[in-house]
C-alpha cells in the first residue's frame, strides 16, 4: 500500500487477526498486511463480511460482538487455523445515534454499545491470548478514541466505552507481559463512514452523520488542518504491532492532528 514504510512493522508470515477487518479503517489495514504477505484473518458481523469486498488469501469469520458464544466460536475458528499469532487488531466499536445525553440512552441501547465496544474485546483477548503467547514477539492494538479523553457532549457513551477499552487495554499489558505487549491508538475524527454515515456499521449506512453539526468548526481546531484518512491511523497501528515499537507496552499513541495534546 502507498506510502508506509514497511521496515519496522511486523514481519511477513505474521498471524494475524483484525477484529473489525470489514469497517473503513479495517479494511485499509487489511490491505497492507496482505501486501506484506502476513497470514490475515477478519472478524467482523455477518452482515459485513457480506458487504465486503473480499481480499484474496484473506480468511473471513463472522461473530457477533455482542454474543460471548459467537465469540467463543470465532476464537475456536482462529485456533483451529493457528497454534500461535503475533497480533490482534481490535477496532471493532460504534456510538449511539443520534447523539443524547445519557440521561436519555435506553439501557439496552448502553448494553449493546458496551457489549461491542469493551466486552468484546475482553472476550477476545482472553480466548486468543494463548495463541498470543506462543507467537513470534506478540502483540495486542486496540483503536480506542481521542473521546475517551475530551468527551463531546452526546457522545459520553461511546466515550465511556473507548475509556474503558483503554484501561482494559492497559490491564492486559501489565497481565501478559512479558510475553504479550497491548498497546492503544486514540483517534480523533477519521473520514470514514463513522463520519459519514452515522455509526460506522453497515446497517446504519446512509443515517445522517453525527459530525455534520459540528465538522467545520472541529476542522478549524485541528493544528494540521484536517481530519485523519485511514492511513494516518493504520501506520502507527502497524508500527504498534511492529519491532519498532518492541519496548512499548501499556500505552496510547494520540493521532489527532494536534488538537489534543493530553
Amino acid at each position: 500500500m502507498s506510502g508506509l514504510n514497511l521496515t519496522m512493522l511486523p514481519e511477513a508470515g505474521s498471524r494475524v487477526v483484525v477484529a473489525g477487518g470489514c469497517g473503513g479503517i479495517g479494511k485499509i489495514l487489511v490491505k497492507v498486511c496482505v501486501d506484506h504477505r502476513m497470514d490475515v484473518t477478519v472478524l467482523d458481523t455477518p452482515l459485513a463480511i457480506e458487504s465486503a469486498e473480499a481480499i484474496e488469501g484473506v480468511s473471513y469469520v463472522a461473530f457477533d460482538g455482542r454474543d460471548p458464544e459467537s465469540i467463543e466460536r470465532a476464537v475456536n475458528a482462529v485456533a483451529a487455523r493457528h497454534d500461535g499469532l503475533e497480533c490482534l487488531f481490535f477496532l471493532s466499536g460504534f456510538p449511539i445515534i443520534p447523539r443524547r445525553p445519557l440521561s436519555e440512552v435506553p439501557i439496552d441501547k448502553w448494553n449493546e454499545l458496551m457489549s461491542v465496544n469493551l466486552t468484546s474485546a475482553y472476550l477476545l483477548v482472553n480466548g486468543l491470548s494463548p495463541l498470543l503467547k506462543r507467537g513470534r514477539e506478540p502483540a495486542i492494538v486496540t483503536v480506542a478514541s481521542s473521546l475517551a479523553y475530551q468527551v463531546m457532549p452526546g457522545m459520553s457513551a461511546y466515550a465511556a466505552s473507548k475509556g474503558g477499552l483503554i484501561s482494559l487495554t492497559k490491564a492486559f499489558a501489565a497481565e501478559l507481559a512479558p510475553t504479550v505487549r497491548a498497546n492503544s491508538v486514540a483517534p480523533g475524527a477519521v473520514d470514514t463512514d463513522f463520519l459519514s454515515g452515522g455509526t460506522g456499521r453497515v446497517e446504519d449506512k446512509g443515517a445522517r452523520s453525527w459530525f455534520d453539526d459540528i465538522s467545520a468548526k472541529y476542522v478549524a481546531s485541528i493544528p494540521l488542518g484536517r481530519v485523519a484518512n485511514e492511513q494516518d491511523v493504520v501506520g502507527p497501528m502497524l508500527f504498534l504491532a511492529g519491532q519498532g515499537s518492541r519496548y512499548m507496552t501499556g500505552q496510547v499513541l494520540h493521532l489527532n492532528g494536534g488538537r489534543l495534546t493530553p
